[in-house]
């Protein structure tokens, strides 16, 4: 684990110390045949373009991530002056953020298969394009609430089309997997700031209107997305060797099935606060998200790995499902901290919206650091047995803090809510890098827009799932601090330490990316249902 730019693992050799005794330590003549295909691929078109360019593509890649996490964040500060606007009712207000938030949960995964499928160059330029074009047109909607709404989910649909596509064409980009990893954490910081500088972008927009958010937004979608087009080389989509149409390949029942999922699911988490948790709205799309999610998996598993929209082959990836469960804790503390911190400050001290922004801020500038900082310490991303116990901590002690800060008046603001900013921030940041990152890097590259998708998913659910419980557990007396946050907060450090108990209980030290990367198409065949991967050694 320590040394990742270790050679490629011959297919025959033997694995790693760490490597259980159960799994296949040598492959097929077939498989090592394929395995060539699959090495780190230094004569991709997209690994030999130049440094300077390479690093330019990847900052546009964190702007595209920075502006989808500001579209939800950002939009949170406003949602008092656009409800007025738009005369919504009081159960429909929560369809500012969740219009853009579903649809861009619930094509993710689809994305992500498109972006293996197709060329990932053109997925990305088309949907960060369209964030420009609708959240220009969201701009000039000032009375029609359906209007504003549909706009919203369209330009979540078009988000969701940006992050699977730059994760694919990152890992391609960058294929030795020491520099891999530490682009992936300059990536991963653009989300975590775009979660906080969203606030401060809205603020500064609404000195003059909301509607300048949007604008903003949309010029620098346009901006960006066209550097994109005029940089990013033209390639072909990937070979296959599954002779079939592509389009056969892309699994419409499985994406009508995690759609169905994560739209009800979401909705009755929405419902269930504002309509009660025993009313129709809540019950029947809860039950519909859980009959759906069954049905996804079963469906998944029963048909071909290389046409799933989530192969089964991704449970053969090491620590797949006890890393993926940490990626709930960073949005889990982030949506529910700066959410009730902003209607807070705004309504018990009567702080104007930039100022709310800036006091919110420090949590922006700490993720910042830590992004920096991985840079120079690649630990915090090689080595995620430690740095997630650590983000663990970090942010229970945080949770406490808030939950004694009583809102931070005068100076209790110093005294417990900022160093609580500093210390659940870098935590979350730590959490973040090392689970999300980590299911990246050792997935086999060919797999990367999937995993990315499902990266962001279970992100999106966990921030959905905090955000629910703390609107159940709000009263509307918010200067009754214990009583309205301070529940919510004990939930996140109950939530917090499970998911981190479980990490610690289930994970299993790793060999290196290569290794695993040969050791998981292995699994993977001895399975018998295919590789679930598609090679892409070669453009046509």
């Amino acid at each position: 684990m320590s040394h990742l730019s270790s050679p490629t693992l011959d297919a025959t050799a033997p694995t790693s110390k760490a490597a259980s005794l159960h799994e296949p330590t040598s492959l097929s003549p077939a498989l090592e045949k394929k395995q060539d295909h699959h090495a780190p691929d230094h004569a991709h078109p997209l690994a030999q373009l130049g440094q300077g360019r390479k690093n330019f593509l990847l900052f546009v890649f964190g702007i595209a991530t920075f502006l989808d996490i500001c579209n939800v964040s950002g939009v949170g500060l406003a949602v008092a002056q656009i409800s007025g606007d738009l005369d919504l009712a009081i159960n429909q207000i929560a369809w500012i953020i969740t219009s853009y938030s579903l649809c861009f949960a619930a094509l993710l995964l689809f994305a992500g298969r498109l972006s293996d499928l197709f060329p990932a160059t053109i997925i990305f330029e088309v949907g960060f394009t369209g964030l420009g074009i609708f959240s220009l047109i969201t701009s000039f909607v000032t009375t029609n609430k359906y209007g504003f709404l549909i706009l919203r989910g369209l330009g979540g649909l078009c988000g969701a089309l940006t992050i699977p596509s730059s994760y694919h064409m990152l890992v391609h980009m960058f294929p030795d997997p020491v520099e891999q990893q530490k682009k992936l954490a300059l990536l991963g910081m653009a989300g975590g700031l775009g979660n906080v500088l969203g606030l401060v972008i809205a603020g500064l927009a609404m000195l003059a209107s909301y509607h300048w958010f949007f604008r903003i937004v949309a010029i620098l979608s346009f901006i960006f997305s066209a550097a994109a087009i005029f940089l990013l080389p033209r390639i072909g989509a990937p070979l296959s060797s599954d002779p079939s149409p592509k389009w056969k390949r892309l699994d419409i029942p499985g994406v009508i099935l995690m759609m169905g999922f994560l739209i009800c699911f979401i909705l009755s988490l929405t419902n269930g606060p504002i309509d009660g948790w025993g009313s129709a709205g809540f019950i029947a799309p809860f039950i519909i998200s859980f009959v759906s999610a069954i049905g996804f998996f079963v469906w998944e598993y029963s048909i071909p790995a290389r046409t799933a929209l989530l192969p089964a082959s991704v449970y053969q990836i090491k620590n797949f499902i006890p890393t993926s469960l940490v990626i709930m804790i960073p949005t889990g503390f982030w949506f529910t901290s700066q959410i009730y911190y902003a209607t807070f400050f705004q309504q018990a001290f009567g702080w104007t919206p930039l100022h709310v922004a800036a006091a919110i801020l420090p949590q922006g500038i700490v993720g910042l650091l830590i992004g920096v900082l991985s840079q120079v310490v690649p630990q915090i991303v090689s080595k995620p047995e430690i740095f997630i116990p650590v983000g663990v901590v970090l942010i229970i002690v945080a949770e406490i803090l808030q939950i004694y800060s009583y809102g931070g008046q005068g100076y209790d603001y110093w005294r417990l809510v900022f160093p609580a900013y500093v210390l659940g921030s870098a935590g979350a940041m730590l959490a973040y890098f090392g689970s999300a990152i980590s299911v990246v890097v050792y997935a086999p590259p060919e797999m990367s827009g999937v995993i990315s998708a499902w990266v962001q998913v279970v992100a999106q659910v966990g921030g959905a799932v905090a955000l629910a419980v703390q609107a159940a557990f709000e009263t509307e007396d918010l200067s009754n601090w214990m009583t309205s946050a301070g529940r919510t907060f004990w939930f996140i450090v109950a939530w917090v330490a499970v998911l981190g108990l479980q990490y610690r209980v289930l994970w299993r030290r790793p060999g290196t990316p290569e290794e695993e990367h040969a050791l998981a198409r292995a699994r993977i065949a001895a399975t018998g249902k295919g590789e679930g991967v598609i090679i892409e050694d070669a453009k046509v």
